[in-house]
């Protein structure tokens, strides 16, 4: 079964700022990898099965989807874990904010603020990066 975990996690501002926050990672388990995994070719080949009754496309598409459900279901089936959302206080304006991320990144990541786009250090809690360079500004 599927577990979210929730780590702690320092938003850190340009001007040295930082504050807590929390990061929200879901794990999975070798069952629910592999359901996900069929889940995922069973709907890439519905794709190449639908694609079939396309002129001229389904040369290209029947193939296309037909090669890439296995190519996406072992990617997914390697997922080991999906990274959520951070959340926290920005130290810049004081506001509480949400930071969807992509599902592989990493610590420590550079990002900005959705309220001020003030830039942000994101680093697990207690970390000391050497990785302090801000980004540039717009």
């Amino acid at each position: 079964m599927a577990s979210i975990d929730l780590s702690a996690i320092t938003l850190t501002g340009k001007d040295s700022n930082s504050t807590p926050g929390t990061l929200q990672t879901t794990r999975f388990d070798q069952s629910d990898r592999l359901k996900r995994a069929l889940q995922r070719l069973g709907f890439f080949w519905l794709l190449a099965g639908i694609t079939i009754f396309i002129p001229l496309a389904h040369f290209v598409l029947v193939p296309g989807f037909f090669i890439a459900g296995p190519v996406i279901a072992y990617m997914t089936y390697q997922t080991h874990w999906v990274r959520n959302h951070a959340a926290g206080v920005c130290p810049t304006c004081q506001q509480e904010i949400q930071l969807s991320l992509d599902a592989r990144d990493q610590l420590p990541k550079w990002t900005y603020c959705p309220t001020c786009n003030a830039p942000l250090h994101l680093t697990e809690a207690g970390d000391t990066s050497t990785d302090t360079a801000a980004p540039n500004t717009p």
